[in-house]
């Protein structure tokens, strides 16, 4: 029995020895085996590392115009396997190379490699789209603008590059439907109203009546009533234009774009003020539409109604006061109110430079707010001494213009209603 027990223990010893012989790495060949995987990330990084050099020596090859030996080093670095890690500088720079040898397909083949890797990239997609044009593939770059305009939605641009290359083949339906698309998105797109009204030609049909059928389905279709609009202003028609623009204001009483249309339209219909009024009752129903207040103050200066203009911008600077173009607006309002006295008179005096100082602070206010632009008429005021910023320009100012030692107020029929003075230190 102690016999057979022993011979029992001896045979589980065995397994386990065993066992363990099987499942133990010695430690050399673990060793061995890390050696060997630090290796071949050395020969990667060597790898990527002469790409880098051959990527950087492709593009001082571009600089000096030496495009097939640019493309040389671009090939070995796709030979090397290493194109995934370069692909948006690789395929584009490539492309480029082909196209200054004169080989558009060959730059269309790459683009359309490097999209193989990332489909979704945007530059790539851009330069498909134009590679395939200029090798004359429509077909092929409407394909690529469509995946473009499905991934970048509402991009006016290349829809409207869809669309002419859509012209190109002929297929006008679908051109027509990118270029509505377009007017739905930008109502005022002018490049979009052109081509949907030559579109339309090319299709045998009248665009006014094409579009006034469509209208009168729905004449509160705000929509469809700016297509016909278009059509009809295209045809100089602008009795019919005002008539649509109003009965369908009727059921969109707010619709910015129908409203400047109708002001549009009652100035090619010589009839601006009946515009301007248009755009002043909407402003006064809508202060806080400050853009439409700044328009509607500057209309007011082109018919030289400045006291207005003046009253109409100084309550959206109230408003809004930290907005830089409603200072930017005032500034204009005062100095062509200054400009137009000077004028008048032909000669300028104390009065026109405290009214032009006036302008001058609200143009560095609109600086301050962001606006790059009124530094340029800030400079302008200043360097021409219309303003009373210098010592020299206030010291023949009156006493009747003194409000008190440093603060000035003008005098004058033009100025009577203004009732705002420049403090100057």
């Amino acid at each position: 029995m102690t016999r057979i027990r022993k011979w029992q223990l001896l045979s589980i010893l065995l397994v386990f020895l065993i066992f363990g012989v099987y499942n133990c790495v010695p430690p050399q060949a673990q060793a061995n085996s890390d050696e060997i995987n630090a290796m071949k990330e050395q020969k990667k990084e060597e790898i990527l590392n002469k790409c880098k050099f051959r990527l950087s020596n492709g593009r001082q090859y571009m600089i000096q115009q030496a495009w097939a030996d640019a493309l040389r080093n671009y090939h070995e670095i796709i030979s090397a396997g290493c194109a995934e890690n370069f692909i948006d500088p690789l395929y584009k720079d490539m492309a480029q190379c082909y196209m200054k040898l004169g080989k558009p397909d060959s730059a269309a083949y790459f683009i359309d490699q490097g999209l193989s890797y990332d489909a979704t990239n945007q530059h790539l997609l851009q330069l498909s789209s134009y590679y395939k044009e200029r090798a004359g593939d429509y077909e092929g770059a409407v394909a690529i603008y469509q995946q473009y305009n499905a991934l970048y939605l509402d991009d006016v641009e290349y829809l409207a590059k869809q669309a002419n290359a859509l012209d190109m083949l002929g297929l006008y339906d679908e051109e027509l439907d990118i270029w509505e698309y377009i007017i739905d998105i930008d109502t005022e797109n002018n490049d979009a109203i052109n081509a949907i009204i030559s579109v339309l030609g090319k299709m045998g049909r009248d665009p006014k009546a094409f579009y006034e059928k469509a209208w009168q389905n729905n004449t509160a279709d705000a929509s469809k009533a700016l297509k016909y609009i278009n059509a009809l202003i295209n045809d100089n028609d602008y009795k019919t234009a005002i008539n649509v623009i109003r009965q369908t204001l009727q059921f969109n009483t707010q619709n910015i774009t129908l409203i400047k249309k109708l002001a549009e339209c009652y100035e090619y219909d010589a009839q601006p003020k009946e515009g301007l009024k248009v755009l002043e009752n909407y402003a006064r129903s809508n202060p806080r539409d400050i853009n439409m207040q700044v328009d509607v103050t500057l209309k007011n200066v082109e018919f030289g109604n400045y006291e207005k203009a003046y009253n109409i911008i100084s309550n959206a600077v109230k408003i809004a006061p930290q907005n830089k173009e409603v200072y930017f607006a005032r500034a204009k309002v005062l100095e062509a109110l200054a400009e137009i006295t000077t004028l008048t008179k032909g000669k300028i005096d104390c009065n026109d430079k405290i009214v032009y100082h006036m302008a001058y602070e609200d143009y560095k206010k609109s600086k301050e707010l962001g606006n790059f632009n009124a530094q340029f008429r800030i400079k302008y005021l200043y360097d021409n001494d219309l303003t009373i910023a210098k010592a020299k320009d206030r010291f023949l100012i009156g006493d009747a213009n003194k409000v008190n030692a440093n603060t000035y107020k003008p005098l004058g029929d033009s100025y009577s209603w203004i009732t705002r003075t420049v403090s100057v230190k």
